[in-house]
């Protein structure tokens, strides 16, 4: 019998760890990625109320469904595959006794299945807009992927730093969603820079988020202004965030593994 490589174990781990995550999450509850669509739909359905109410119906020149729902489903991207590692170890820990199964590995089969329903969530509501008419036309499709990478290794950092946090300081841990519920508001979820006063520009643009969306909307509109935000300081963030995590994984699994 041919031994296997370490790549094929690698890829045999990962692929167990998705399916028992997809059948876990989404086997019983038929509405669990439903849900995942509806979050994101149900926050732009009321911000657009309310911007429609204000008599307000596009910001920097995209119509506000697509403006929403590249602030609003990227937001709650990177807040679910912070939660989810949180509890990757707990979940996983059964399985950790195999040799063949790392810690990195709970992380990681997470933050895959999180990526593939994110980019799903975010084309759906992109498709679902213009479906109803919305003109959304997508003027740097490149760009738009790139945004999407560097957002995601951002977040799989940063869920890695919290991930370990929590595992081993589970009391503290509890504070974490409290400390990130703020930045819902800092992030430009919802709003533009360019439409905040310049006394707050110094304090907001320190946000890598805020990058990010800004980024993701210049792709549908080739005169969106992005002069106050950068590509190159999103890809810094990432580095660091990436670095940060894998550091703390590498130095505390043998902790974590016996919390």
């Amino acid at each position: 019998m041919q031994q296997r490589t370490a790549w094929q174990i690698q890829k045999a781990v990962l692929h167990a760890l998705l399916i028992r995550e997809l059948k876990t999450r989404f086997g019983q509850y038929r509405l669990g990625i439903v849900w995942a669509l509806l979050e994101p739909l149900m926050q732009m359905l009321v911000f657009m109320g309310l911007y429609y109410f204000r008599g307000i119906s596009t910001m920097g020149g995209l119509v506000l469904p697509v403006f929403l729902a590249t602030g609003l489903a990227p937001f709650f991207y990177f807040k679910k595959v912070i939660s989810q590692s949180m509890a990757a170890v707990g979940a996983n820990r059964n399985l950790l006794i195999y040799r063949q199964v790392r810690l990195f590995d709970a992380f990681l089969s997470r933050f895959l299945l999180e990526a593939v329903i994110a980019f799903l969530v975010l084309v759906s509501l992109l498709l679902g807009a213009w479906w109803l008419g919305y003109p959304v036309v997508v003027v740097n499709s490149l760009k738009f992927l790139l945004v999407f990478a560097l957002l995601s290794l951002f977040s799989f950092g940063v869920s890695m730093v919290f991930g370990v946090f929590n595992t081993l300081y589970p009391e503290p841990g509890k504070f974490i969603p409290v400390i990130l519920r703020p930045l819902f508001f800092i992030s430009g979820a919802f709003f533009s820079i360019n439409d905040m006063p310049p006394s707050l520009h110094p304090m907001l643009l320190w946000n890598p988020l805020l990058h990010a969306f800004e980024l993701f909307r210049s792709c549908f509109s080739p005169h969106y202004n992005i002069s106050l935000v950068s590509m190159e300081y999103l890809a810094f963030c990432t580095l660091v965030a990436m670095t940060l995590g894998l550091l703390m994984v590498r130095a505390n699994w043998r902790r974590m593994l016996t919390r």
